[in-house]
This record gives C-alpha cells, structure tokens and sequence, in this order.
C-alpha cells in the first residue's frame, strides 16, 4: 500500500477527527478510505445515470427519425400531453 499525504482544511480535518473520536472508525486512514470509497461509488452512479440519459436520447432520436412524435403547438397541448404522463401511471407516450 502506497503512504500519501493529504492536506485538509481545518474543517475536514476537525471531521475526520470526530469521526475516529465518537468511534465510528479506528484511525484517520478509514474516515478517508470511507470516503473515497463512497466517492467512487458516487462517481460510477453519476456514470450510469448519464448512460441512462444517453440511451434515452438515442431512443428519442430514433423515434423522432422514424416519424414517431407528437408537436406540441400550444399551451393546451402541453398540458394535455402532461395529463397523460401522470394518468393512471402510463407515460402516455403510446399512441400519439
């Protein structure tokens, strides 16, 4: 294991001083291993949900290629439209 030296503020190091003082980790090293730990898995989320976001988009694009959209001309469309979002839990995207 590679030794690092981390500089902190005093506020995040008054934290992870907390954190070893109440208990909930044994040393310094685990309050920051924790942390970067969740800051990865933080990381892959905002990974997969921006690929969620991409593949939605492509969907979209393709769906707008093949003809398969609605115009929305009007503020009574949009609301129409939105009615039919939240009806009965469909997405009310079928069917236009």
């Amino acid at each position: 294991m590679s030794g690092r030296t981390v500089d902190l503020t005093e506020r995040l190091s008054s934290f992870v001083d907390d954190q070893v003082r109440i208990g909930r980790h044994h040393d310094a090293s685990e309050v920051v291993h924790e942390a970067l730990r969740r800051y990865e898995d933080a990381l892959k989320a905002d990974h997969a949900r921006l690929e969620a976001i991409r593949d939605v988009v492509r969907e979209g694009r393709a769906a707008i290629a093949e003809g398969d959209f609605k115009t929305i001309a009007t503020p009574a469309d949009r609301d129409a439209f939105l009615e039919r979002l939240t009806a009965d839990g469909s997405t009310g995207l079928s069917g236009m």
